[in-house]
């Protein structure tokens, strides 16, 4: 059997019974009962703080679906905790999750913002804006006054006027009482709806009360980083000045945008980057990259290498460059080695095409010293100097030798 809700009671008779508790105690038990349900059809977000590390857990809404923030709590003793969004996925709405991030990423940042919008001199801000709406709300007040004061004068009048009149004179005395009536009815309303509006304005602070709050700001700081401050009483001190928080997961990679609405109805919007995975903190930045191209037209690696170092840059794991790293982000990024080759030489493939031999000879006449070559450095490639005598002393090498005669 399902419990009718309240709004379509039928018949209701309040105090009919003499209850263990007061009537608005009972609804406000029933409000805070509502709001801990974390899997009613209606909730978003779970109210009650836990004592987890999460300190954002039941405040984060996803952009994408609209759904609450879980969290999971990885690693040994789940000190890793982790915001998630997989409702989609695992309904099978979606091949993936919606988000899912470390909680530092965002409970740091959140903390920046609580405490930044409760500094002295952004509260003295706020105390200034509502001693000007109370200097409103004290003028619309006294409009009322004078409203009041006119509707009385009016039935007050039509009150008059109808007792002066002539009883006699039935239809006077008929229009007479009715005006009266009818200022009297207006009367009424004005009065209800200054009442109304008297009930709604609330902005009055004491100058005892600003001082308490600006007090707070300024031991805040204090009391939220104090050791002896548990987690669940930094959640509950989130809530009482954060109602939700809406996160999205824009176009640019690796950064969230958030959407931050305070209990006032102030919204703060802010993007936060998200940290880089192990390829991207190993992975070279572009300038270093072009940097590298650059010097690579006219340096060795080794000049490379001085040239970085000197100009303070530091390698993907803070270290200074050397010539392995230079090779590597040569080889990864295809830069080729400076052309530091002198028109008159030739390579080693030169000379092995043009006395139709094999390039393991050459190397060995480079080895031997027959003929003169020379190297910048470790890896690169050998340049070769020719001159007639040199050529001849080949040509008649490779004439008189045997093994190259039968080899070709």
């Amino acid at each position: 059997m399902q419990a009718v809700a309240t709004p379509d009671w039928r018949v209701r008779l309040p105090e009919h019974h003499e209850g263990y508790i007061r009537a608005e105690e009972f609804w406000q038990n029933l409000e805070h009962l509502q709001k801990n349900r974390t899997n009613g059809e209606e909730t978003v977000l779970s109210g009650p703080a836990r004592e987890g590390l999460a300190l954002l857990q039941g405040l984060l809404l996803c952009g994408r679906c609209g759904r609450a923030l879980t969290v999971r709590y990885t690693g040994h003793g789940g000190i890793y905790p982790a915001y998630l969004c997989n409702w989609l996925h695992r309904e099978a709405l979606a091949t993936k999750n919606c988000m899912s991030f470390r909680c530092d990423v965002l409970d740091g940042v959140i903390v920046e913002e609580v405490l930044n919008a409760l500094q002295p001199a952004e509260l003295e801000l706020a105390l200034a804006a509502l001693q000007e709406l109370e200097t409103r709300d004290q003028a619309i007040m006294r409009q009322w006054q004078m409203r009041l004061e006119r509707a009385e004068y009016e039935a007050a009048l039509a009150e008059r006027r109808y007792q002066e009149v002539d009883p006699s004179n039935r239809l006077v005395a008929g229009t007479l009482e009715r005006r009266w009536n009818d200022a009297l009815v207006q009367l009424q309303d004005l009065k209800k709806q200054a009442g109304e509006f008297q009930l709604q304005q609330s902005r009055v602070a004491t100058p005892e009360q600003k001082e308490k709050v600006l007090d707070l700001a300024r031991d805040l700081p204090r009391l939220w980083h104090a050791p002896t401050t548990q987690a669940k009483d930094r959640k509950r001190m989130l809530r009482l000045l954060i109602k939700d928080i809406t996160v999205e997961k824009p176009a640019e990679p690796k950064q969230l945008l958030i959407h931050i609405r305070w209990q006032g109805g102030a919204s703060t919007d802010r993007y936060v980057p998200l940290p880089r995975n192990i390829a991207d903190r190993q992975r070279y930045p572009s300038v270093v990259v072009e940097r590298v191209r650059k010097l690579a037209q006219a340096l060795l690696d080794v000049q490379i290498v001085e040239q970085l170092n000197r100009e303070g840059h530091r390698s993907a794991k803070g270290k200074p460059y050397t010539t392995k790293i230079v090779q590597w982000i040569r080889w990864r990024y295809q830069i080729p080695p400076a052309i530091l080759k002198k028109p008159e030489e030739l390579t080693v493939q030169q000379v092995a095409r043009q006395f139709g031999v094999s390039a393991g000879l050459v190397y060995y006449w480079i080895e031997h010293r027959v003929l003169a070559a020379r190297r910048l450095n470790e890896g690169m490639p050998y340049w070769i100097t020719l001159n007639a005598a040199d050529e001849q002393t080949l040509r008649d090498w490779v004439r008189n030798s045997s093994r190259i005669s039968s080899a070709s």
